[in-house]
């Protein structure tokens, strides 16, 4: 009778653990299927990553998960559970002053790395100062590439079993697979709005043309153009200025810059067109565009300039050179009221712009002289 109770009992144990078992699959496919289905109609990837950090860390009962991304040099967090976020926080300045870590080791060789492996004792120190054990390092990989890890500790040590490490895996992929799609959507974003920016600037170089075509009245074109180039450019403020006589004067300016441009052509004395002298001297000098982070505190821009944008509240600026017949004939000036330095392609739209208005003054010059 004896046995045939135990043999019951280790039936009914078989049973309950099986049940178990098949309880915690179940729950496991869930979990990686709402991560699934959050990656498949989610554009939030940070909101993945929790998603993923947190189902992760409760499946294999461990509070520590900490999933960094590599950005440069460096491997940044960006999603952990809560126990972990004051470890994950400071991760990176210790993987720093560690220089090679468990973590690029589990990179470089696109494996998971378990227990105290390639791990070293300062690592192991540092988090168990934060009360954290047994550790596995899992790579992200993307397109053949390394690009961050999934971290797991525990409060005792203890060793994943392959059923976890199985499962992590499957959430590392996941984490992976967000991270790609977020970089493609990024890609797919950034390409449009260059098309889309592209297709602005053409259209508006176009524009500008038609009327330069058609229009004998050339401060139309002018204002025209430094509208568009302060419009396109991003900045609240355009002037183009004209060398008359050895003195600039404002042949155009955006609204927001009139006071600007009215104070500048009466307090400016006779400009010398040299290089190294003034900001708009060295641009005609060398024919080529400029740009300046802040006029305010440029040395190259005299300093009645330097005084006039500070006043005004000019700061960043991008100036290029009016050519015509190879005579530098005015400068024409895109500003900010930030700290700015305006990119090579908006640089080499502010010098189209300048081109159309060298045209429009030409042609101008030649209608007068016919």
């Amino acid at each position: 009778m004896n046995n045939q109770r135990k043999t019951k009992k280790q039936l009914l144990e078989e049973l309950e653990r099986e049940r178990e078992l098949l309880v915690q699959e179940r729950d496991r496919s869930l979990a990686l299927q709402e991560v699934s289905n959050k990656l498949a109609g989610a554009h939030d990837t940070d909101e993945v990553l929790d998603l993923i950090v947190n189902e992760a860390a409760r499946l294999v009962d461990v509070p520590f998960m900490n999933l960094r991304l590599l950005e440069g040099d460096v491997l940044v967090s960006r999603a952990a559970t809560e126990p972990a976020a004051a470890y994950a926080a400071e991760a990176h300045v210790h993987d720093e002053e560690e220089g090679p870590s468990a973590s690029r080791h589990a990179m470089a060789i696109r494996e998971a790395i378990h227990g105290d492996e390639m791990i070293t004792a300062k690592t192991i120190e540092h988090l168990r100062s934060f009360g954290f054990y047994g550790v596995a390092i899992f790579p992200l990989l993307a397109n053949d590439r390394s690009i961050g890890t999934l971290s797991v500790a525990d409060r005792r040590a203890r060793l994943l079993t392959d059923d976890e490490t199985s499962l992590l895996s499957a959430f590392a992929d996941q984490a992976s697979l967000a991270l790609e799609k977020a970089r493609l959507l990024n890609e797919a974003e950034t390409e449009r709005a260059r098309a889309e920016t592209e297709r602005e600037r053409s259209d508006a170089l176009y524009r500008v043309s038609n009327r330069l075509a058609g229009a004998h009245d050339t401060d139309e074109v002018l204002d025209l153009i430094v509208n568009e180039a302060a419009r396109l450019l991003g900045a609240p403020a355009a002037i183009l200025q004209l060398l008359k006589g050895g003195v600039l004067v404002a042949g155009a300016a955006t609204k927001s810059a009139s006071a600007f441009a009215a104070e500048a052509s009466s307090v400016r004395p006779a400009l010398k067109v040299e290089p190294d002298t003034t900001m708009v001297g060295h641009v005609m000098f060398t024919k080529k565009p400029y740009t300046t982070i802040d006029t305010a505190n440029d040395e190259l821009v005299a300093p009645e300039g330097r005084r006039l944008s500070e006043k005004h509240g000019f700061h960043g600026a991008a100036f290029s050179p009016l050519v015509a017949n190879d005579q530098s004939i005015g400068v024409l000036t895109v500003m900010d009221t930030r700290i700015r330095l305006f990119t090579d392609d908006e640089v080499s739209l502010l010098s189209a712009f300048a081109d159309q208005a060298s045209l429009a003054l030409e042609k101008a010059r030649l209608l007068n002289e016919a």
